[in-house]
């Protein structure tokens, strides 16, 4: 008899282990579902929006009239993406300099390029809002309240650093670049594909190193840092930030990494204020679990 039972209590030990186990696995595919639903929903917004910087015009009236008009011969149509490519040589292109298309498929790189680069802009808030709506089940209640600051702060810093790089840091880099080509009395031919490579490269490069320190906050909302430990080691921080700026930026001077390390500074001594608040917001919570478990 003890044999028997012994033999029943196994079974439903492993048959109440293989439930839990195919629980799991279902709760894996469901988040893989998921997961992957969400990815599709940003991937066809990405899509939809280069695609309408690429193609849409930028006077359809106009199109409109010349292709509607009788023996027309022409139709004009210049797409956004073209007129964003040129904003973009008469911002950043220093005088005297010229693009050229290296290759046959140069133009429609870049055209690719800037579509998809704008089209991610606009995209923006689903992309936001997707990732957002997965990862809620998964916050705790506070962490729900500074969902809506860790977006904005993202954002934020992240738009800032995409201006910072477009309006100074990337004019700044061409003309200096611009003065070793004509001392070395080379002409001054930039290849296409190399100059929408470098904005992109370094507005994307700029924004998300401006970002970094609201993923430090989390970390310290984590408990995997500390307020103080951010705070002591700040010359380790600055100068981990000189150094990645300076690989960064092709500009051979520290014109461009001073620029960058002023508003850095700022900001980093501002989140080092927040993560004292989030670290004290932390231990409290910490300490009223601690009490509701001991007098439950």
């Amino acid at each position: 008899m003890p044999h028997g039972w012994s033999r029943r209590l196994i079974l439903k030990a492993r048959r109440a282990s293989s439930r839990t186990d195919r629980e799991k696995m279902m709760t894996f595919l469901e988040h893989t579902v998921e997961l992957l639903s969400r990815l599709r929903v940003i991937l066809i917004a990405v899509i939809a929006s280069g695609f309408f910087v690429a193609f849409w015009p930028l006077d359809i009236r106009k199109l409109l009239a010349t292709a509607l008009t009788p023996f027309s011969s022409s139709i004009e149509y210049t797409p956004l993406a073209s007129v964003i490519m040129k904003r973009m040589a008469r911002d950043l292109l220093p005088k005297g300099a010229s693009l050229i298309a290296g290759g046959l498929l140069d133009t429609a790189y870049a055209y690719l390029m800037i579509s998809m680069l704008i089209g991610v802009v606009l995209s923006s808030p689903i992309i936001a809002y997707e990732l957002y709506k997965f990862f809620n089940p998964a916050l705790y209640p506070h962490e729900r309240r500074y969902a809506t600051y860790i977006i904005v702060s993202f954002v934020s810093l992240f738009t800032f650093g995409i201006i910072l790089a477009y309006r100074v840091i990337l004019p700044i880099t061409f003309r200096i670049m611009m003065w070793f080509i004509e001392s070395a009395a080379a002409l001054p031919l930039i290849n296409l594909s190399e100059f929408i490579n470098m904005i992109i490269y370094l507005m994307v490069g700029v924004g998300l190193l401006y970002t970094a320190p609201v993923f430090l906050v989390l970390l310290v909302d984590r408990g995997i840092l500390s307020s103080e430990h951010l705070s002591k080691n700040r010359k380790m921080v600055y100068a981990a930030f000189i150094i990645i700026s300076a690989v960064l930026t092709p500009d051979p001077t520290i014109v461009s990494d001073t620029i960058l390390f002023i508003p850095f500074l700022a900001i980093y001594e501002g989140m080092v204020l927040v993560s004292r608040r989030v670290e004290k917001n932390r231990i409290r919570r910490e300490r009223q679990a601690e009490l509701e478990q001991e007098n439950p």
